[in-house]
Order: C-alpha cells, then structure tokens, then sequence
C-alpha cells in the first residue's frame, strides 16, 4: 500500500480462546507494516441484543466512527452449525450501510470440521453486500484439524494467508486511488 491505511479486523468469536483471533492477529502482523491496524473483539464489547429502538450503546457509536474511517474491513467468525456466529451478526445489525459502502471487505473462517466455513463465508458476503460492502473476491479458511491450538501454520496455509493479505491490500490501495481519482476529478 502506498500510504498507511486504516484497517479494521473484526473477531466474530466469542470464545476466550479464540482460534478466529489468533487467525486475525496472524493477520494483523502481515499487515502492520503498511497499515495502521485494530481488532474489534465481539467478546470485549459486550454488546446487548440488538433492538432497532434502542440508543445504541456508546461502544457502538465509538466503532461507528471508526469504520466510517477505516479503508478496509477484515471480519472473521468461526463456524456455528453451518454459518457465522450470532455474536457477529448482532454486532453487524447495530450498523448500516454507512460504515461499510464500498469499503473493500475480506471474510475468513475457522472452522471445527474439514468443509473449510464454506456457508459462513457466504453468508457472511451476503450481509456484507446488503451493508454495500466490496467484499473483495479472495478468502482465508482454516480448518482446526489442519492446525495447532495456537495456531502454527504450515508453510503452504501460511502462504494461503499471505495471499489473502495480499489481496485484501491490493482491493484496499485500488479504492483509495480511485477515491482519490474521484475527489480530484472536475466537476
């Protein structure tokens, strides 16, 4: 990337120990050196369950803000029956298409079983669009029978994430030349 982006990683998990964390710090280290990085943990929120008629919770409002920042979005969730978790999708339904129109969206998985998240990946696009996110068209899943509970990669699976990185940061720079096109292009 050509400047330091503002990338925001989302953990959907909220199991203390956390192998979609790990995944996401992984990532994040793959990313610092070319962008400034935070992860939202769902865990640490502590949200209540969303209610359209409700103020939003000040944690709410605070992530609010930096989404609408952010160049780019990383969300990952493990696998729960087939989809993403419901600690997730609380998070996402606090938010509209506000924080995430045409802001590039990576989706990763870590999944019990070897299908490798398939549905939750999908599901996930699928929410991601209805908030107008450009969710980019690489993805990251990792099965835990294909790793260490602290979440040591092989060579090829790190390498599948390097790509994926990669990707993501591609679909990042892309959309801040072409806003920066539109912002410097004559009326």
């Amino acid at each position: 990337m050509t400047k330091q982006h503002s990338i925001i990683l989302i953990n959907g998990s909220m199991n203390e120990h956390s192998l979609t964390k790990k995944l996401l710090q992984n990532i994040a280290d793959k990313l610092k050196n070319q962008a400034n990085v935070s992860i939202i943990d769902v865990r640490e929120l502590q949200l209540p369950v969303y209610d359209p008629g409700m103020e939003p919770p000040d944690a709410v409002l605070k992530l609010s803000k930096e989404l609408k920042n952010a160049d780019g979005v990383i969300a990952a969730s493990p696998e729960y029956h087939g989809s993403f978790t419901g600690s997730m999708k609380n998070l996402l339904d606090f938010f509209g298409a506000q924080e995430f129109e045409q802001k590039p969206i990576g989706l990763a998985t870590v999944t019990g079983g070897m299908k490798s998240g398939t549905n939750t990946l999908n599901h996930l696009r699928l929410v991601f669009r209805n908030l107008h996110g450009n969710v980019i068209p690489a993805q990251f899943a990792i099965s835990q029978k294909e790793t260490t509970a602290s979440l040591k990669l092989d060579e090829e699976t790190d390498l599948r994430l390097v790509k994926f990185v990669q990707s993501f940061e591609d679909e990042v720079t892309k959309q801040h030349l072409f806003n920066e096109h539109r912002r410097t292009e004559p009326s």
